[in-house]
């Protein structure tokens, strides 16, 4: 069974919600993280309201980990609603860590956060739980196991087409699917969907 991080009162040791005073620093970030994977073209005024939506405690939330005068790690979350109910979720938007820190276990430390979120809610009558997911061309698989250890696999998402800033990526993972196509071996997927499936199948116990 997985340890969790976090306190149920106090949450996570060394996560803190973000505040004003990091507008700036959490700017950065999502800057870095849009250059790294992001398949669309940033609206950098959407990104600074997005941010302060959660600053100003609007419904966002957004977790940070601080390294000396640094944050260097941030998670954001919304209050979502699906398009058939009234019931509300916390839904992850980013989960980033600065490349400088990825050898940490801050990754780790966010969902855990995310985790506690949920707990604290429901010890203050709220059911609220926490979705987040992987929405990357890169590192998929590692991405993966990292959120298996963690939580249930709910379902799988998939994208057609190209997107503005990942047509190359979208182009060869296309390319490599068919390349797996033509082999006409029953079953045969991309290496990251068979850690899905085996993931589904056998519980997120079973990853290493």
């Amino acid at each position: 069974m997985t340890r969790v991080l976090y306190d149920l009162q106090a949450g996570v040791p060394g996560v803190r919600l973000a505040s004003k005073a990091d507008e700036g620093e959490l700017f950065a970030l999502l800057c870095m993280l849009h250059a790294e994977n992001a398949p669309f073209t940033m609206n950098r005024d959407k990104v600074l309201a997005g941010i302060q939506y959660a600053t100003e405690r609007k419904g966002g939330i957004i977790f940070v980990i601080d390294h000396g005068p640094r944050v260097v790690a941030t998670m954001g979350m919304c209050v979502a609603q699906d398009w058939y109910t009234d019931d509300e979720y916390l839904l992850e938007r980013w989960n980033f860590v600065h490349p400088d820190f990825r050898k940490s276990d801050y990754a780790r430390k966010l969902l855990e956060q995310g985790k506690w979120a949920h707990e604290w809610f429901k010890a203050n009558g709220k059911l609220m739980p926490f979705f987040c997911g992987i929405n990357s061309l890169q590192r998929t698989e590692a991405k993966i196991r990292l959120y298996a250890r963690h939580m249930p696999l709910i379902g799988a998402y998939f994208m057609y087409g190209e997107t503005p800033r990942q047509g190359e990526l979208v182009r060869q993972e296309m390319s490599r699917i068919e390349e797996v196509n033509g082999r006409h071996i029953r079953g045969a997927v991309r290496p990251g969907v068979e850690t899905l499936i085996r993931v589904s199948q056998r519980g997120a116990d079973h990853v290493q």
